[in-house]
């Protein structure tokens, strides 16, 4: 939870990459319509917290008796989209070099809630929308996992 707290600060703030497809075309879930490429849409697919049990909030508390999880896998998509194949790939290099093996603090007003322990490059796809505009749109996915720490937890 909250990947996207990590995942927008880390290519909003990537000269690199916001050298090619501008912060405000940076969408999570969808883009806003009408947008023409390129631009860039991510959203968190699955998270899976660590497997313990207990209410302890306590990082020195047994986590097969008494630990909350305080570890959530996260996986994210991030789509590119451009008008050309040589632009999606060109982002998406840039995308990857702003993301994978990144770790740590989190942006305000998060970063008393998570941490990133984490991020990891996983795969791609290529993909290409005859539907869009008049021409279509080349598409590239990119997955990563993420490991997201929750600092602060209540038990309620």
């Amino acid at each position: 939870m909250r990947a996207g707290a990590i995942i927008y600060p880390l290519l909003t703030n990537y000269a690199g990459l916001t050298s090619l497809v501008p912060a405000n075309k940076i969408f999570a879930l969808r883009s806003q319509q009408p947008t023409g490429g390129p631009y860039i849409v991510y959203r968190e697919i699955s998270s899976v917290p660590l497997d313990t049990k207990g209410d302890s909030t306590s990082t020195t508390a047994d986590p097969r008796i008494k630990q909350r999880s305080i570890l959530d896998t996260s996986r994210v998509q991030i789509s590119v989209f451009a008008e050309t194949y040589l632009s999606v790939e060109n982002i998406a290099v840039k995308v990857r070099q702003a993301l994978d093996r990144e770790w740590g603090s989190v942006q305000s007003p998060y970063q008393n809630d998570i941490s990133l322990d984490s991020c990891i490059y996983e795969s791609s796809v290529d993909d290409y929308d005859d539907d869009y505009g008049q021409r279509g749109i080349y598409i590239k996915h990119l997955d990563f996992k993420l490991r997201i720490n929750r600092i602060d937890i209540e038990n309620n």
